[in-house]
């Protein structure tokens, strides 16, 4: 029962990852409220940006996650599971405002979820040809800047 440590290694080396952490513990112990969710992204965001938070399920047990963002516009929602017991989001909204984040684990809601989020308004990115202005070497040179060849 408890954390546990296993390293693997090729000619006395760890291999990638090693050495790797999992718990050991009762099947019943698992469920939703042994998920947890941390990260900036749960609480404050810009729009057009990559906002981002982790889970974390190691101690979960089996089952399955979901998420869901709602509020003025419609969430892109990026998951990467991690494959440690936790994974990566990352979502981008287009409008600044009031967004609801749920995150279930079998269709229960982890601790602090829904969680509220505040989305202020940030920059969209986005360069067109016709912005861009070609400049030679020899303008750049008149104003003081060195050039490196």
């Amino acid at each position: 029962m408890g954390v546990h440590t296993v390293s693997v290694k090729h000619r006395g080396q760890n291999i990638p990852g090693s050495p790797f952490q999992f718990t050991v513990g009762p099947i019943t112990d698992g469920g939703a409220h042994k998920v947890h969710a941390s990260g900036i992204g749960l609480t404050h965001g810009m729009t057009y940006s990559s906002n981002e938070f982790s889970i974390y399920t190691r101690e979960a047990g089996a089952g399955g996650l979901s998420i869901a963002i709602e509020g003025p516009s419609k969430a892109e929602i990026d998951f990467e599971d991690r494959k440690d017991g936790s994974c990566f989001v990352a979502y981008r909204v287009t409008e600044p405002g009031e967004y609801i984040c749920s995150v279930r684990f079998n269709d229960d809601h982890i601790p602090g979820s829904p969680f509220a989020i505040s989305v202020g308004e940030g920059f969209e990115r986005q360069i067109h040809s016709s912005d861009m202005r070609q400049v030679s070497v020899a303008a750049a040179q008149d104003r003081g800047l060195m050039v490196s060849s």
